[in-house]
C-alpha cells in the first residue's frame, strides 16, 4: 500500500497540476478511479511542510487553491466527455 501511495504522490509531484486534471478526468469518465486517490496527495503536496520519501522536509510544491481548481476542471472535463459520448 505504501508503494502505491508513493507512486501516486510521485506522479502528482512530477506532472503537477496536469496530473491532477488527467487523474480527475479519469475519475469522472467511465474508468473506475476514486478521486480521493488524487486529491489527498495533492493536498499533501500543497501543505506547508511535508516529509518526502527521502526523509527530508519540503514544502509548498503546489498551491492548494489551484490544485482544487484543477480537480474541478478535470472532473468537469470527464463529465463532459461522458455527456458527448452518450450523445453519439
Amino acid at each position: 500500500m505504501e508503494q502505491i501511495i508513493d507512486w501516486i504522490v510521485g506522479i502528482i509531484g512530477q506532472w503537477g497540476y496536469l496530473g491532477i486534471v488527467i487523474m480527475m478526468f479519469l475519475e469522472s469518465s467511465c474508468f473506475p478511479f476514486p478521486s480521493e486517490v488524487v486529491m489527498i496527495p495533492a493536498g499533501y503536496l500543497s501543505s506547508p511542510a511535508y516529509l518526502t520519501s527521502a526523509g527530508y522536509i519540503a514544502g509548498h510544491e503546489m498551491n492548494a487553491w489551484v490544485a482544487i481548481f484543477m480537480g474541478i476542471i478535470g472532473s468537469w472535463l470527464g463529465a463532459l466527455f461522458n455527456y458527448y459520448l452518450a450523445l453519439a
